[in-house]
C-alpha cells in the first residue's frame, strides 16, 4: 500500500468526474474510506510525534543548562588558576628578595678586612697608599660558621626493627627529626636518604623497588612512612586496643607505669571517657581496688577516678616506704629454717672474703658438745 490512497483518476472538471463516478462508484468509495482511515492514523501519529519533539525539546534545555554551567565552571577554574599563577610568581620573587637580604645579612656579620696595597715607587711627592676596605663579594662561608648557623642536631632515632610494635616509636622519632632539623636536610632526597638509613635489612626491602641509581624516586619521607605503614600497620588498631583494653591488669606495677600503658591504648581505642572508666576500675591491682572500700571516689567519671588513683597509689606507695623504714630488716619467710638478715648475707661475705683465713670445718652434729656445764671425769 502507497503512502497516501490514490484516486482512481485525476478527473479534470466536475462533469469529468461526475461520469467516472457514475460509471465505478465502488472504486470510489474505497478511494474515500482509505483516504479517511489514512487521516486517522496521520493523527495519531502526528500527536505522537508532537510529545516527542516535547521531550527532545526538554533535553536540548538541559544539556543547553549544564554546558552554560560546564563553561561557566571551567572559566571560574581558568581564573582560579591565573590568580593561583600569579600568586606562585609574587611569592617566588618574594623568596628571591628574602634570599638576597639573607646573602646580605650573612655577608654583612663579617668584619671587614683592611689589604694596605704597597707602594712601587718611594717617592716623597707621591701619597700614601691608604688601606682599602674590600666589599662584595666576600669569602664563601665555611663549614664551621654554616654549621653554627643550623638548628641544633636532634640524637638520630633507633633503625627500625621491621616490627609492628616498634613502627609508631619509628614514626614519630623520624617525624620529630625531620621537622626539628630541617634545615639540615633541605632536599627530599636528602630526607628520603636519611630514612632509609634508618631502616634495617627487612624493612629496607620495601623501599629498594622505588630506588635508582643510588636515589630513591619517591615524592618525599612521608610515602616511605605510608610504605611502612601498610606493611607493618595493624588495619584494625581499634579493635586491638579495645580488645587489649580488655586484658590489660595493673599487677605489681606502680600506677603511673601502668597508666601510661593504659592511655596509649584508650586513644587508639576511640572509647570515650564514660566507656573507659569501667575497662581502668577492672584493670587496678588488688591494693587499689581495696583501698577503694574504705576511701570511694567522688563520683565514677574516667577523669576523677584517675586522679583519685593516682592520690591512692601515692598513699600506698608512701606506707610502703615506711614499713621499710620501720622494719628494714623483716623479710617474709622463704619456708623452714632461719630468715637471712641483710647483716648475716654481708658477714658471711666478709667472712669468706677475708684473705689468709680459711673457715674451719664444722664437727658433725653428732660430736658436738651439748649446751651446759663440761662434764666432770670420774673418779
Amino acid at each position: 500500500m502507497p503512502a497516501h490512497p490514490i484516486p482512481p483518476t485525476l478527473p479534470r472538471d466536475r462533469a469529468e468526474f461526475e461520469a467516472h463516478y457514475a460509471k465505478d462508484p465502488d472504486q470510489w468509495f474505497q478511494y474515500l474510506s482509505d483516504a479517511y482511515t489514512w487521516m486517522e492514523e496521520q493523527e495519531a501519529n502526528q500527536t505522537t510525534v508532537d510529545r516527542k519533539l516535547v521531550e527532545l525539546q526538554v533535553q536540548v534545555e538541559a544539556l543547553q543548562g549544564e554546558l552554560q554551567l560546564s563553561q561557566a565552571r571551567g572559566a571560574e577554574a581558568t581564573s582560579q588558576k591565573n590568580w593561583i599563577v600569579e600568586r606562585l610568581d609574587a611569592k617566588e620573587k618574594e623568596l628571591a628578595v628574602v634570599r638576597l637580604e639573607l646573602y646580605k645579612a650573612q655577608t654583612a656579620a663579617f668584619p671587614t678586612v683592611a689589604s694596605l696595597t704597597p707602594t712601587i715607587n718611594p717617592d716623597p711627592v707621591a701619597k700614601d697608599r691608604v688601606a682599602e676596605t674590600v666589599g662584595a663579594p666576600l669569602s664563601p662561608v665555611t663549614r664551621s660558621t654554616a654549621s653554627a648557623q643550623l638548628s641544633e642536631r636532634i640524637p638520630d632515632p633507633d633503625k627500625f626493627k621491621a616490627t609492628r610494635a616498634d613502627l609508631r616509636r619509628f614514626h614519630n622519632a623520624i617525624t620529630e627529626k625531620l621537622t626539628v632539623n630541617r634545615d639540615r636536610y633541605p632536599t627530599a632526597v636528602s630526607r628520603m636518604a636519611y630514612v632509609n638509613s634508618r631502616l634495617n635489612d627487612e624493612s629496607y626491602k620495601l623501599i629498594q623497588p622505588y630506588i635508582r641509581h643510588g636515589t630513591c624516586r619517591l615524592p618525599d619521607y612521608y610515602d616511605i612512612l605510608d610504605i611502612l605503614h601498610k606493611a607493618y600497620g595493624d588495619p584494625n588498631e581499634a579493635r586491638t586496643a579495645r580488645r587489649k583494653l580488655d586484658t590489660i591488669r595493673q599487677r605489681d606495677r606502680d600506677f603511673a607505669t601502668f597508666y601510661a600503658e593504659f592511655q596509649c591504648l584508650s586513644l587508639d581505642s576511640g572509647l570515650d571517657d564514660n566507656a573507659l572508666a569501667p575497662f581502668l576500675e577492672k584493670a587496678i591491682s588488688g591494693e587499689l581496688y581495696d583501698m577503694l572500700l574504705t576511701n570511694p571516689p567522688t563520683d565514677y567519671n574516667y577523669h576523677t577516678l584517675v586522679t583519685h588513683f593516682q592520690n591512692l597509689d601515692i598513699r600506698l606507695q608512701e606506707h610502703r616506704e615506711g614499713n621499710r623504714l620501720r622494719f628494714p630488716f623483716k623479710k617474709p619467710a622463704q619456708g623452714p629454717g632461719k630468715v637471712v638478715t641483710p647483716l648475716r648475707q654481708e658477714a658471711r661475705k666478709i667472712k669468706s672474703s677475708s684473705p689468709g683465713e680459711a673457715e674451719a670445718p664444722r664437727e658433725p652434729p653428732a660430736r658436738r658438745r651439748p649446751y651446759g656445764p663440761e662434764p666432770t671425769a670420774p673418779l
